[in-house]
């Protein structure tokens, strides 16, 4: 595991570390642990949910396709803190403080889920939907989808509702 040595919010053509490897830094905000993947598709900014291979440490932003029973239950998860274009290496926030992309009027702490929009989670709570565990928010969303400050806590796929 690196303590030091990396910047979140770079991507690279070219790898920089080996898949798979985990960071952590510590800061007087906490600390934060990310996972060194490759994005299998465009990854759209800061805060959106991912689904991670961890076969091939591929990222893809989360969708009720991607996390689907037989497809996706068990899969570890992370969150961008920067936009990957497709085939980019980078790191995913998998641990502390940090945003998630998020449905307009998610509550604060209660279960999140997958929803048909791509790295955004919700609390909607629709059949079909896969519960993504290990992601609380501090606040709750205000009245449009964007990017809400929560708890990040070594994510993956959970059930489906």
């Amino acid at each position: 595991m690196l303590t030091t040595g990396i910047s979140p919010t770079d991507t690279h053509t070219a790898p920089q570390f080996t898949l798979g490897t985990v960071a952590t830094q510590a800061s007087d905000t906490g600390t934060k642990s990310y996972i060194y993947v490759r994005a299998g598709a465009a990854i759209t900014g800061a805060g959106y949910v991912c689904d991670i291979d961890s076969s091939t440490f591929a990222a893809v932003m989360s969708t009720t396709t991607t996390t689907a029973p037989g497809t996706g239950a068990g899969k570890s998860v992370g969150v961008a803190r920067v936009a990957f274009a497709s085939a980019d290496y980078g790191w995913l926030q998998v641990y502390g403080s940090g945003t998630v992309r998020t449905s307009a009027l998610a509550a604060a702490y209660t279960n999140l889920n997958s929803t048909a929009t791509a790295g955004q989670v919700d609390d909607d709570a629709t059949a079909g939907s896969e519960v993504i565990e290990g992601i609380v928010l501090d606040v709750a969303t205000g009245a449009s989808a964007g990017v809400t400050a929560g708890w990040i806590n070594w994510p993956r796929v959970g059930r489906t509702l």
